[in-house]
């Protein structure tokens, strides 16, 4: 992803929330046992009462009272009741005669909220005793009130395996979110190692991470994942504040030359305004962030309408159309319809398909990206490399003594004697051999060495003094004499005593008058020319050892 530090906020606080994930379901244990569905509780007494002095809030604030009676019979002795709150204080009671006992609480008086969060509830019947069961219920939100709740009975484990399969339907699209959004994140990263960064999925998977938390199935995240109730309460609002921040970070990846820098600080600058505005006690948490979704709404209606999201593909732009649909029906059900249920259904279905056709489209990007690659490889080889021999042509040399200092630069010029003899005796078969013989012998002694022209070769060497050249091209003349005793390296000709790998050599260092190295290459292309001429003179046969020239 490019250097942003908008980019860095928001992706490290995606990877703080699967972090947290991570660590929390692997330090919570139990796994709930297999059992039937659900089975609930029959003859329960409900009836809506006024504020007392019981209430958790204060006398200027609007509260809604409802209390739950049952007889303890048999067949709850020892067993666990369960049932769902939203946003609402609990007390149960169990009273025999005049005697109230407290067996289960709910909720701590917070300063900040009027909700203490939503939970899933397992109260402990007591293991024996006659009298009656009460439940409390106090909330100050209207639209959370009910009066009347479906209270099963079971097992703890038996209760958690039947909300577990109750919640399947929302379970499975968040599995599938989350899989899909590490999936994009694992692209990305291939992305980067193939040097072809693609950095919208890594914000298009932070999305789909960090909108799984978000939206995950109620028990599951409270009694699995956060423990807590008023910290999933926060965080999953603190999620929800992170979504647009992610959602425009992804816009601007996929829209070439979009800057929404604008869109991304107002709503930094409104996640902060509704959070003082909640924290200072202006307005409930609830309420603000009714506020944040409806801006949500307005965003998602200006994206639509965005003449520069017509820039990306057909078939992606259709897609983002649909979610974006599917996200203002979502909107407008949870602004004007209910916060409760699985208002996010449409919404997390559209995601699904939108990510699905962009982890189609990443693959097929990082197979492009992978061909690509593979085709840079191989002009580059074609480039700089000698088909023949598999070492560096001129151009290589070219590139590679301009990396070099000038004063540190040493070069060997090399040249093939007898090469159009061997072609005109051995036809241009035993030339080819003779030349990869030559490669060979010569990049055994030096490590960077070009063929830069039919029979000449250049080593190119860092700073060395005279007798480190020395000492190598002795080494030179030394392997040379090996190949023509041991043979085993002419292959189809090693029988053949005419055919014989014979090679002149010269060198030049760095002088102080020296303003490029193809002057020092020069100079060691006449000592080679020397040293090649007298190898011809004092030759009697065409057996000819190394010789060497100092410029």
């Amino acid at each position: 992803m490019t250097k942003n530090p908008r980019n860095t906020a928001v992706v490290l606080m995606a990877v703080l929330f699967t972090v947290i994930l991570v660590i929390t379901k692997v330090a919570v244990k139990g796994v709930p046992n297999s059992a039937d569905s659900l089975k609930y509780m029959l003859g329960w007494t409900s009836q809506a009462v006024q504020k007392d002095s019981d209430s958790y809030y204060s006398d200027d604030t609007v509260s809604y009272v409802l209390e739950m009676y049952h007889d303890l019979d048999e067949n709850m002795l020892g067993k666990v009741i369960s049932f769902r709150t939203n946003d609402s204080y609990l007390d149960a009671y169990f009273i025999s005669g005049d005697e109230k006992t407290k067996i289960y609480h709910f909720g701590e008086k917070l300063r900040f909220t009027e909700s203490p969060g939503t939970y899933t509830h397992f109260i402990t019947m007591p293991e024996s005793g006659e009298g009656q069961i009460m439940i409390r219920i106090e909330t100050a939100y209207e639209n959370k009130f009910l009066t009347h709740y479906d209270v099963a009975i079971g097992s703890r484990n038996e209760l958690i395996y039947g909300y577990l399969c109750e919640e399947m339907v929302a379970f499975i699209p968040n599995i599938f979110l989350f899989t899909f959004g590490i999936m994009l994140m694992l692209i990305y990263l291939v992305s980067v190692l193939m040097h072809s960064p693609m950095p919208e999925a890594l914000s298009l998977g932070s999305v789909a991470v960090v909108f799984t938390i978000y939206t995950n199935c109620p028990l599951f995240t409270n009694q699995y994942i956060f423990q807590n109730p008023v910290t999933q309460y926060y965080l999953n609002y603190f999620a929800l504040y992170l979504l647009p921040l992610l959602a425009v970070l992804y816009f601007e990846n996929i829209v070439p030359k979009l800057d929404m820098k604008w869109v991304f600080y107002v709503f930094s600058v409104l996640d902060v305004i509704l959070t003082v505005i909640h924290f200072s006690g202006l307005a409930s948490y609830t309420r603000t962030i009714k506020i944040f979704v409806g801006s949500l709404g307005v965003f998602t209606v200006v994206s639509v309408i965005m003449r520069k999201f017509r820039k990306i593909t057909p078939l992606r732009r259709i897609s983002l159309i649909l979610l974006l649909f599917f996200m203002l029906i979502n909107v407008i059900f949870f602004s004007f319809v209910s916060t409760l249920g699985q208002q996010s259904y449409l919404s997390k279905i559209g995601l699904l398909m939108y990510i699905a056709i962009a982890i189609v489209d990443g693959i097929q990007n990082l197979m492009k990206a992978f061909f690509k690659e593979r085709e840079d490889e191989l002009l580059h080889e074609i480039a700089y490399t000698d088909n023949l021999t598999k070492l560096g042509n001129r151009y290589a040399l070219e590139r590679d003594a301009h990396k070099m200092a000038l004063d540190s630069i040493s070069i060997v010029s090399l040249d093939l004697n007898y090469l159009k003899y061997t072609n005109d005796t051995f036809g241009h078969a035993g030339g080819d051999v003779l030349l990869r013989c030559a490669a060979d012998c010569i990049s055994s002694v030096f490590d960077k060495v070009y063929r830069v022209g039919g029979d000449e070769f250049i080593a190119l060497i860092g700073k060395a003094d005279k007798a480190e050249l020395e000492a190598k091209t002795a080494a030179l003349q030394k392997k040379a004499d090996e190949y023509n005793r041991k043979r085993t390296h002419f292959e189809a000709f090693s029988e053949n005593e005419d055919f014989i790998l014979s090679i002149a050599a010269g060198y030049a260092t760095y002088q102080r008058e020296d303003s490029s190295y193809e002057q020092i290459m020069n100079r060691a292309d006449e000592a080679m020319y020397h040293a090649k001429k007298q190898m011809h003179a004092n030759s009697s046969s065409r057996k000819l050892n190394v010789r060497v020239q100092n410029a």
